[in-house]
């Protein structure tokens, strides 16, 4: 074997990785999407909470409007607004005369079912902490998300879900739009 035949099988030979160092690759690359993965389910979590925390403020708001508009001195109750108990928000976009002027459309974010955000205002006060959905507010009916609600709860009011303007029941996510009615 001559000599230039000797320099390029030996090059030959060192070309390509051997297994650890792929392996060492493959560990590291794994490393970096699971530190992707955890970041982005955190930041998901938040823009929906920003969004769900958005949506109640946007209804809120418009719910204020549409009252100032009616000459109401204080928040409807539900059954005038629609002749039924708790009406969800796309039945009140849809049927309350000119409330469609202010919100055109129901919330539709973080995969929750536009029909499970309701209003409720039966007239009754709410003087407390817990649960219960006294007072007048708007809710999700179904979110089953604790650490979500938990967020919401950040945004909105003190963090504690189970006090405050914002309550959760564990499936229920409560807005507080007044304790007693007025505005």
């Amino acid at each position: 074997m001559n000599k230039l035949q000797h320099i390029y099988t030996q090059r030959n030979k060192r070309q390509g990785f051997t297994i650890v160092e792929l392996l060492i690759v493959v560990v590291v690359i794994g490393i970096l999407a699971a530190i992707v993965i955890v970041s982005y389910n955190g930041i998901t979590q938040s823009a929906n909470a920003t969004a769900i925390a958005d949506s109640f403020k946007k209804f809120e708001k418009a719910m204020r409007l549409y009252a100032t508009s009616q000459s109401w001195g204080s928040w409807p109750i539900d059954n005038t607004i629609m002749g039924s108990s708790n009406p969800n928000v796309a039945n009140l976009i849809n049927s309350a005369p000119g409330f469609s002027n202010y919100m055109q459309s129901p919330p539709d974010v973080a995969g929750i079912d536009p029909s499970y955000w309701r209003y409720d205002n039966d007239g009754d006060t709410y003087n407390g902490c817990g649960t219960g959905g006294s007072g007048t507010n708007v809710f999700i009916s179904s979110l089953p998300d604790t650490a979500l609600a938990t967020k919401v709860d950040e945004i909105l009011d003190d963090g504690n879900t189970a006090c405050g303007r914002l309550r959760y029941s564990g499936t229920a996510l409560v807005f507080s739009l007044s304790n007693d009615g007025s505005f």
